[in-house]
Parts: structure tokens; sequence; C-alpha cells
């Protein structure tokens, strides 16, 4: 590959391998989640995460209108009500833990996070051992960013990577088999 050419999935593939043949499951597995990797929104931030917990918030304050108005009217409401309001107690703190604040005060972007899953999903399942202060590992995540669409680092720094592998190690997130 050349230095100014973007990487293919294929050569993704190879490093998370440590250059030998990638099995069709690497392959398949980077495919499958370049499109939320690549995804291009005005906003490369957490307004998604954001708007998602404002979302859930105004559901746990309304849903128990109809609670109310069952008890006004007589009307039975449906139980999938009590369902999503059992479920939102779980899913708030899930969504506030996604809207949190770095120290320098920008917000995470979600497909940097994901990017970093990916990897380290993949790399788990090769090499059997989660590795994020690996500088190849660094290498891969940076390499799958720019074959997503997004552009290099200008620095050709790859160490942002340890954090967001940390952070995914740390939070079990990474990607089914």
């Amino acid at each position: 590959m050349k230095a100014d050419a973007k990487p293919t999935i294929e050569e993704v593939a190879s490093i998370l391998c440590k250059a030998a043949a990638p099995q069709e499951w690497v392959i398949t597995r980077l495919r499958e989640s370049a499109p939320y990797v690549g995804y291009h929104a005005k906003n490369d931030n957490d307004d998604v995460e954001r708007l998602l917990l404002e979302s859930a918030l105004h559901l746990r304050d309304w849903l128990p209108m109809y609670l109310k108005l069952e008890e006004m009217t007589g009307e039975e409401y449906p139980l999938c009500i009590d369902d999503v309001t059992n479920a939102l107690d779980e899913l708030i703190p899930f969504l506030a833990s996604e809207v949190d604040q770095p120290k320098d005060g920008r917000p995470p972007d979600g497909r940097l996070r994901l990017c970093a899953a990916v990897c380290l999903g993949i790399w788990r399942d090769i090499h059997g051992v989660e590795q994020p202060y690996s500088p190849k590992l660094w290498a891969a995540c940076e390499a799958y960013w720019v074959a997503c669409g997004h552009p290099p680092k200008l620095s050709g720094n790859v160490k942002r990577w340890e954090r967001l592998l940390r952070w995914a190690s740390d939070h079990h997130i990474t990607t089914p088999k």
C-alpha cells in the first residue's frame, strides 16, 4: 500500500492478522461495520446519543399519563407501555453514560469508539487476548478508519487509538462473532 493510498478492507484485515492471510470472517466483519464507522453526519459528536437520552427521559416523564388516564376513564392502556417504562430504568443510565464529557470538553465521536470496538473484537478473536496497548492494533484502527472514508490523522500518530481501545475493553464493547 502506498503511503498516500486509502487502505482496503483486505489490507486492514491483514494488519489485524499480523500479515498472515486473513480468514474470510475477518473481512466480512469489517465490511459489515464499515457503513457505521464511515457514516458522515453534520455533527461528528454525540448528538445522536444526546437526542436518544432526551427522548428516553421524555418517555419516562409522559408514559405514566396512560396509567392516570386509565384510572380516570377506566379504559385500559396497552401492556407494552409498562414494558417500555420498565425498560427505560435500564436504558436511561446507559444512554447517560454515552454522553459524558471528556476532560478536553469535546464530546466523544461514537464512530471512533465503534471503529476501535470492531478492531479490538477481531484482534481478540484472532489472537486470544485484547491488547489495547499494541501499536499494531492502533495502526489497524487507523487503517480501518481511513478505509471507511475518513481522513487520516495528519500527524501520523496513531496512539489516539489506545484510549479508545481501552474504553472498548473496559466497557466490554466489541462486535459479535
